[in-house]
């Protein structure tokens, strides 16, 4: 039976749709994925389908915009040019789209920018873009009926993909051309958090020495009955272990499990009784400064858009690995924060505040620990968590707490000959297959009880005799991490006018 004119072009069409989407996947997508260790062939099952449903992803956006053939001659040279400079930068530096490259590109001038345009940028650029004619060149040819149908056809198709899975969701937003735009709109939410008004909790000094460190280490999904500080059986805290003046508070809870609820509420004066004053109050950053404190925040993570207003009261502001995303499986290790403090403590002031935010124990754990700190063996092959034996999951969850102590034991390298002070809090724990659930955001009991270590220095315990004998008669009690706030204020000796005794744990 001989086919209809307008059928012939509907094949011809979907034919050049399938060959505009094997090329954007196999130039702009595949690069996502060319680290990642094959291991077995489950695993390079798990990444063909990764990238099937991220091809899906981008044959929607090609077939609907290609439908006009005068929206194509415009769409796709922009479209080859944005991939090839993206998947250009991942392969060579790394480096992926995220609000935070957005805001130091949109903050750095011309000849920066400009230096990082080289010669293979500008060939990977030519060859993507001749493409993109050739395909333009075949578009041009096909004669394309009914395409308003098409594209509401494709309209509905695109957003029940979109919108169907919410891991699926997120994880395309990760990748081009989505990444562009959900960062953009990620960074204005972004800036606009940086507009509200906040207010302050009074606070006065009473016996604020006259040269200090506080440091506070925000750590990620590091649970406290996996620290053999507190009795764990496996070495997890082997340098703490051996480390003079180091406490831990096994008894923390924390009624958020997931980041962007946990650490406004832990660096916010909210409590239990006022909640609401994480999105309306200034962290304990404000004060600080109030009283002379020169303050740095230096972060391993995103500048989160519900705590973002809290980084940016600090002085200075470091992002050491601002082009990482946790949905792009690249080496991502917490010791890429030290050398930015080394650079703060060459030039110290008399008091200065760190805040050192980590990567902790977040998934991938593996990519979290350097291969020297991969101690507890085997290790988890598959990205998808539930495809691996739950003993391999242990031990690559313990080997990020490892990994915690090796960095908490430079950091207190650091400071040991100053007058200091670091207190370590995980913004939550981490389920590891107890009752079948993983990772967190889930309402596990270990979700609740984030890891908290407290160490100091022998100057530090001089200045503050009576902190460290209440820290120590403390330290088995039970708190929530609504405590942090007001003990991290005591610590410097700083103190709210509203603080009960109960949320300060250097109060007798």
């Amino acid at each position: 039976m001989l086919k209809s004119p307008f059928q012939i072009a509907n094949i011809k069409y979907l034919v050049w749709s399938l060959c505009a989407t094997l090329w954007a996947t196999v130039c702009f997508l595949l690069p996502d994925f060319m680290d990642n260790p094959i291991g077995d062939f489950r695993t390079f099952c798990t990444i063909i389908a990764y990238l099937a449903a991220l091809g899906a992803a981008s044959f929607f956006i090609l077939y609907l915009f290609g439908l006009n053939r005068y929206v194509a001659a415009v769409f796709l040279p922009v479209f080859a040019l944005g991939g090839a400079t993206v998947s250009y930068f991942r392969v060579a530096f790394h480096a992926t789209i995220t609000p935070m490259v957005i805001d130091a590109t949109l903050h750095t001038n011309g000849g920066t920018v400009a230096g990082v345009v080289t010669w293979p940028l500008v060939v990977w650029a030519l060859v993507n873009l001749l493409i993109a004619c050739g395909l333009l060149f075949w578009r041009w040819r096909i004669v394309f009926p009914n395409a308003w149908a098409h594209a509401l056809a494709i309209l509905c198709l695109w957003a029940a993909f979109y919108f169907g899975h919410s891991r699926l969701h997120m994880s395309v937003n990760q990748r081009y051309p989505y990444n562009i735009v959900s960062s953009f709109v990620e960074y204005t939410k972004q800036q606009h958090s940086l507009q509200q008004e906040r207010q302050t909790l009074p606070a006065h000094a009473v016996a604020l020495p006259d040269s200090i460190d506080v440091v506070f280490v925000l750590g990620e999904a590091i649970r406290a009955d996996h620290l053999s500080l507190n009795g764990y059986a496996r070495p997890t805290c082997p340098n703490l272990q051996q480390r003079d003046n180091v406490v831990s508070l096994p008894h923390i809870y924390t009624p958020y499990t997931y980041t962007s609820l946990s650490v406004p509420y832990i660096l916010s004066p909210a409590d239990s009784i006022h909640p609401d004053w994480a999105a309306s109050y200034h962290s304990f950053i404000h004060t600080f400064k109030q009283y002379g404190f020169r303050s740095a925040w230096i972060s391993n993570q995103d500048n989160g858009k519900t705590y973002v207003s809290f980084i940016h009261e600090a002085d200075t502001v470091i992002f050491p690995n601002a082009s990482k995303t946790s949905f792009v499986f690249d080496p991502w290790y917490d010791e890429q924060l030290l050398p930015p403090l080394d650079s703060q403590l060459s030039h110290p002031a008399a008091r200065n505040l760190f805040v050192m935010h980590t990567i902790g124990s977040h998934w991938y754990y593996n990519n979290h620990v350097p291969p020297q700190h991969q101690y507890f063996q085997p290790l988890t092959a598959n990205r998808v968590i539930t495809a691996n034996e739950p003993e391999q999951v242990v031990n690559s969850y313990d080997n990020t707490v490892r990994y915690m102590d090796a960095f908490l034991d430079s950091l207190i390298g650091r400071f040991e000959s100053r007058p200091a002070i670091i207190i370590y809090l995980s913004d939550h724990g981490e389920a590891l297959g107890e009752n079948g659930e993983w990772l967190h955001a889930g309402e596990a009991d270990a979700l609740h009880k984030p890891a908290c270590i407290i160490w100091y220095s022998d100057r530090y315990a001089q200045l503050f005799p009576e902190h460290i004998e209440a820290l120590q008669h403390n330290a088995a009690q039970r708190y929530g991490t609504d405590f942090l706030y007001y003990s991290v204020l005591a610590a410097a000796g700083l103190e709210t006018d509203s603080v009960v005794p109960h949320l300060n744990i250097f109060a007798p």
